[in-house]
């Protein structure tokens, strides 16, 4: 988004989201040459020192930090540029960059419970953060977390910015093909109920929306890591990976801290980059992609990014020619074949945000009553993303196949280790039956 915030960024979404993901790191943005950022808001605390003292905190309280890291602006000299962790000198393939103690680490402080409660950890770690910034005696974390703007995740967005990006959303189908039949994201109105139905949260305290908000967007599954939200995210640059083992997650963070390490070697002066959705421990990959990063975090990813329109069947990945953005050429990469049926049906979705764009598009945000300015720009930040991403498709030349409509709801499961059976865990909507009314669905 382009906004002159000073950035930071951030990744993995808690279990409560409408597809939970277990492990997956994603960024909050700002756009800026197609790199993505988490950013303060235009407030009083200097960025530049809440990011210096933080770090010297975390030395100072046991963490280590790599003395070949430095946080600067990624433009040299242009105080308005975002910022992201850069080498000072070369670092090795496996060389460590950080470990944090579990001690400086928000989580919750709640026991684990057995079925559905397990994903109520996240309602404790919502009330660690409260307790973190607020008081007589907040931390340089805390401060850190109290700089960040208010409702920038779509979730969190005003009533009104919600209803218009619905609106852009909904389905031209009067019969429903799946139980979410609008163009993705799906679920940008579950937040409220499933933190009243989890969490039994105030909803109507803005310290507890913020407080929410933050562990939505910022918080590795259900833990809030300071400094390893500094990485910025770039799924073609990706070089640093998680050594913590999924299977002893909290054990292992208690025991032993949150490390992060080098996946090659950097040379002086380079950007270290995170994946927060094809990360080394990221689970739900095959089905998370650019609609669900957009609503879960709130800005649309540069390239790649993975597409998956489920009314339609149809499932594909956009990327630079030979990964190289100086082509200037999208590729387009069916992850199933396409059909002429679901072809169609993106097609007439199309037209449909034509129409919406001529209606809204020369419109100002302010003869929109509670619509914010960063609100209107970022729906048509998406909008641009998700036009682009259909009109690459039905561009593409594809052969079409009617293959994917005689197959069950495992359709979109690409070979490899992803089952359809781990319905949890990899999630589609199913394409509802002949038989099946819309109520039924």
């Amino acid at each position: 988004r382009e906004v002159s915030h000073h950035c930071y960024q951030l990744h993995h979404p808690p279990r409560w989201t409408m597809r939970s993901l277990r492990f997956l790191s994603i960024t909050i943005a700002t756009l800026s040459n197609n790199v993505f950022y988490n950013c303060y808001a235009d407030s009083d605390p200097d960025p530049d020192i809440l990011a210096t003292d933080l770090i010297d905190w975390l030395r100072a309280n046991g963490a280590y930090i790599n003395e070949k890291l430095v946080v600067k602006h990624v433009v040299p000299g242009d105080p308005s540029s975002p910022r992201g962790v850069f080498a000072t000198e070369a670092i090795e393939a496996n060389e460590k960059l950080c470990t944090i103690p579990g001690k400086l680490i928000l989580k919750s402080r709640e026991e684990l419970m057995v079925g559905l409660q397990e994903d109520m950890t996240h309602c404790g770690t919502i009330k660690a953060v409260m307790e973190a910034t607020s008081g007589d005696d907040i931390t340089p974390y805390g401060r850190y977390l109290n700089a960040q703007p208010n409702g920038y995740l779509p979730n969190f967005w005003s009533r009104a910015s919600k209803d218009l990006l619905l609106e852009m959303l909904k389905s031209t189908r009067t019969e429903q093909l799946t139980v979410s039949d609008e163009l993705p994201p799906h679920g940008v109105d579950d937040v409220w109920e499933e933190l009243k139905w989890y969490c039994k949260g105030d909803i109507s305290d803005p310290l507890y929306r913020q407080a929410a908000m933050l562990v939505n967007a910022r918080s590795d599954y259900d833990v809030m890591v300071p400094f390893y939200d500094m990485f910025n995210h770039d799924n073609g640059k990706y070089n640093i990976r998680h050594t913590i083992d999924p299977k002893k997650w909290y054990a292992q963070i208690d025991e032993e801290g949150y490390e992060m390490v080098t996946t090659k070697a950097i040379q002086a002066g380079g950007q270290l980059y995170n994946s927060y959705d094809r990360c080394n421990i990221c689970t739900n990959r095959d089905w998370f992609g650019t609609p669900e990063i957009f609503s879960n975090f709130g800005f649309v990813e540069s390239m790649p990014q993975r597409w998956l329109f489920d009314f339609a069947r149809v499932k594909f990945e956009l990327n630079w020619k030979d990964e190289d953005e100086s082509t200037k050429e999208i590729m387009v990469k069916f992850l199933v074949p396409p059909s002429k049926k679901g072809m169609d049906m993106l097609h007439l979705e199309l037209r449909r945000l034509e129409s919406f764009s001529k209606e809204y598009r020369d419109e100002s945000y302010e003869e929109y009553e509670g619509i914010s300015e960063y609100e209107w720009q970022m729906i048509w930040q998406y909008y641009d993303a998700l036009y682009d991403a259909l009109s690459y498709a039905l561009q593409s030349g594809a052969t079409l196949s009617d293959e994917v409509w005689d197959l069950d709801d495992g359709w979109w499961v690409e070979d490899g280790p992803v089952k359809a059976a781990d319905e949890y865990d990899h999630y589609v909507l199913p394409t509802r039956s002949e038989k099946m009314s819309n109520d039924e669905l």
